[in-house]
């Protein structure tokens, strides 16, 4: 009763401290920001003039509990190319809970009420990311349309993946990079956001989002 009654005290503060701070970087960034209200409490958005935009609300995934923070861009990729980037560890951990909960459930087809994420695990073919040993070794890229995603993974992609691999994207983030309809979406939790964590992802994601446009233009 006592913990329910501090989060509920909590919660407006610390959504004030997660506003200030993306407030802040959006301003020294150029980019327009907003407060927006929805069915689960709202949240803030960052728009960018190049046409991707920053969200930080409630979290729409199971596996990212709290507050979420989106990084999303439409890349006029067609609408039925899948693809999903992620470290090796995090799959693991998702995997790990998707058997678990088909071996409760005694299920036999795969459950639509999980995310396209933990689904596209099993139904998508996994791409090669030979040609980064780094990349090769600790992350896992899954698409239904090799030849785009090997067209994306170029040497200037491979290069801010392999920076981000040895510098800030650990093994241990909770980071999911994926392509569905036509929208480029990063999601990571968005409690205790930092300036630092935005101006590390922001770069990585903007470059990602801007080779996607570049192979749905070819």
């Amino acid at each position: 009763m006592f913990a329910a009654i501090k989060r509920l005290i909590g919660a407006p503060r610390a959504a004030g401290r997660e506003a200030d701070t993306l407030a802040a970087w959006a301003r020294s960034e150029g980019h327009q920001f907003k407060r927006v209200k929805d069915g689960r409490g709202g949240g803030f958005v960052a728009e960018a003039a190049a046409g991707w935009r920053v969200e930080w609300g409630a979290s729409q995934r199971p596996y990212i509990s709290g507050h979420e923070l989106r990084f999303r861009c439409d890349t006029g990729l067609p609408p039925d190319v899948q693809m999903m980037l992620l470290s090796k560890a995090l799959a693991q951990t998702l995997e790990t809970d998707v058997f678990s909960r088909y071996t409760n459930a005694m299920q036999t087809q795969v459950d639509h009420t999980l995310p396209e994420e933990m689904r596209w695990l099993a139904m998508h073919q996994r791409v090669s990311l030979a040609a980064s040993p780094v990349l090769a070794r600790r992350f896992a890229l899954f698409c239904n349309a090799e030849e785009v995603a090997g067209t994306w993974l170029d040497d200037g992609m491979l290069s801010a993946l392999d920076e981000a691999a040895a510098n800030w994207w650990s093994d241990a983030l909770l980071l999911v990079l994926t392509l569905n309809r036509g929208m480029l979406t990063l999601r990571m939790s968005g409690d205790g956001l930092e300036d630092t964590q935005l101006r590390l992802v922001a770069p990585l994601f903007e470059r990602a989002a801007k080779r996607c446009r570049t192979v749905a233009k070819a």
